[in-house]
């Protein structure tokens, strides 16, 4: 191999890296802020449905919100962003599996964050009223499918990454999908 050929398939590979972090980067940027007022809207509807709030956080001085629970969203949005691109999108899961896998992955991750958060860092992100885990209930799954449903709903046409739209057909013409150009 000629060394002109060697450098720019390794450019190639260095575009598509970063090309993968700046989509990344943006959903994060993107979808976080949304998932924590949405995070404050779901605490409230909780509270005014059973008369307590879901879950308090106790190093908070508001107690029922926490701008720490930002990283927490950071990493859900990332995990989400994960499963779409490498998973997902590839293998064309629908949508009802997506919000039961992603959801259900970034309900075990929330508490396992809380659990390290607790009892390794001592310093307990978020406790959950009355909650059998303690740092999440059982009924943050359907909270969890639910923000899975909304980020598809944020992110529809950015998801894609890339991936072929279909083609509107043409006037007395065939109706087909572009083919993907690799």
């Amino acid at each position: 191999m000629s060394r002109a050929v060697t450098e720019s398939s390794g450019g190639g590979k260095h575009r598509r890296v970063a090309g993968y972090l700046g989509s990344l980067a943006f959903h994060v940027i993107y979808v976080t802020p949304i998932f924590w007022f949405v995070e404050l809207l779901q605490n409230q509807l909780y509270w005014k449905l059973t008369g307590e709030p879901g879950w308090t956080y106790p190093l908070s001085p508001y107690h029922w919100f926490s701008f720490e629970s930002l990283g927490l969203w950071a990493g859900s949005v990332s995990l989400i962003w994960c499963l779409n691109f490498f998973w997902f999108l590839r293998r064309d899961v629908g949508l009802v599996k997506r919000m039961i896998i992603a959801g259900t992955l970034c309900f075990a991750g929330e508490w396992l964050a809380g659990f390290v958060a607790d009892r390794v860092l001592g310093h307990p992100l978020q406790i959950w009223t009355n909650a059998p885990l303690v740092y999440i209930k059982f009924s943050a799954l359907f909270f969890w499918w639910w923000d899975v449903l909304l980020y598809e709903l944020l992110t529809v046409d950015i998801a894609r990454l890339g991936r072929p739209a279909p083609v509107t057909p043409e006037p007395g013409g065939e109706q087909g999908v572009q083919s993907p150009s690799r």
